[in-house]
C-alpha cells in the first residue's frame, strides 16, 4: 500500500471517529437535556405542594367582660367583642393553580367557646367553591367577629380565663380553617382537605373610656 492510500485511509478514520465522538456527545446532551424537562415537569405537576395559611393582621374595636345578674339562671358573664383578622391562602405551587372544590369557612374560639356574629353563628363563609389562587399568589379573607350589644354567655371557667388573660395582657384565640382544595390542571380530579388552625396571640393594650385595643405583633402561620 502507498504512502497516499495508507494516509487518505487514516484521514477516513480519524473522520469517522470524530462523527462517532460527536454523535455520541450529542446524545449525551439530549439525553441529559431529556431528563431535566423531565425532572422540571415533575416537580411542576407530579408533586403539589399544599396551600399555606396565615394570619397577617388583626383588630378590636370593643372587648369587654360583662357582669350580668348574680342570680341569673344561666351563667352570670358574657363576652362583648367586635374584632377582625385577615387570613391569607398562598399557593406555593410555580405551575399548578390551586382551586376551591368546596367552601372555604372559618371558626373563632376563645376558650372553647366559639365567637360569631350577632345573629349567633359562629362559622364565617370565607368563599365559595371554585375560588381560584394563581401560582405563586396568595388570596386575602377577612374574617369578622362581633357578637351582640350584651355580648354571649360565658362559663365560669372561660370568665376565669379572661380574666388571667387580661391582667397578663394576652388574648389568646384559635382559628380554624375548614376546606378542600385541589390544585390545576393535573390533579383535576382529586381534592385535599384543607384544614388548619392558628393559634392567634395578641397583646391587650388600655385605651380611652376603659375600651381595649388589640396590638398583632407578628405573624401566625397555621398548622
Amino acid at each position: 500500500m502507498e504512502d497516499d492510500d495508507l494516509g487518505y485511509c487514516c484521514g477516513a478514520c480519524c473522520l469517522c471517529c470524530c462523527v462517532c465522538v460527536s454523535k455520541s456527545i450529542c446524545n449525551l446532551y439530549t439525553f441529559l437535556a431529556a431528563v431535566a424537562v423531565a425532572a422540571v415537569l415533575i416537580a411542576a405537576f407530579a408533586v403539589a405542594l399544599p396551600v399555606r395559611a396565615t394570619v397577617t393582621d388583626a383588630s378590636l374595636a370593643r372587648l369587654d367582660l360583662i357582669t350580668t345578674h348574680p342570680n341569673a339562671t344561666s351563667s352570670p358573664y358574657s363576652l362583648a367583642y367586635n374584632l377582625s383578622l385577615t387570613v391569607v391562602l398562598r399557593n406555593r405551587n410555580w405551575a399548578m393553580r390551586a382551586e376551591l372544590s368546596a367552601p372555604l369557612d372559618a371558626e373563632l374560639r376563645f376558650a372553647g367557646r366559639r365567637l360569631g356574629h350577632s345573629h349567633g353563628g359562629g362559622t364565617t363563609r370565607l368563599a365559595g367553591a371554585g375560588r381560584r389562587i394563581p401560582p405563586r399568589r396568595s388570596e386575602e379573607f377577612r374574617v369578622l367577629a362581633v357578637s351582640a350589644p350584651r355580648g354571649v354567655a360565658l362559663g365560669v371557667d372561660a370568665a376565669a380565663e379572661f380574666e388571667r388573660e387580661s391582667a397578663a395582657g394576652v388574648f389568646e384565640l384559635e382559628l380554624k380553617l375548614a376546606g378542600e382544595v385541589r390544585y390545576r390542571p393535573v390533579h383535576a380530579g382529586r381534592s385535599r382537605k384543607l384544614e388548619a388552625t392558628c393559634p392567634v396571640k395578641m397583646m391587650m393594650a388600655p385605651a380611652a373610656r376603659g375600651t381595649r385595643l388589640m396590638v398583632f405583633d407578628k405573624v401566625i402561620t397555621c398548622d
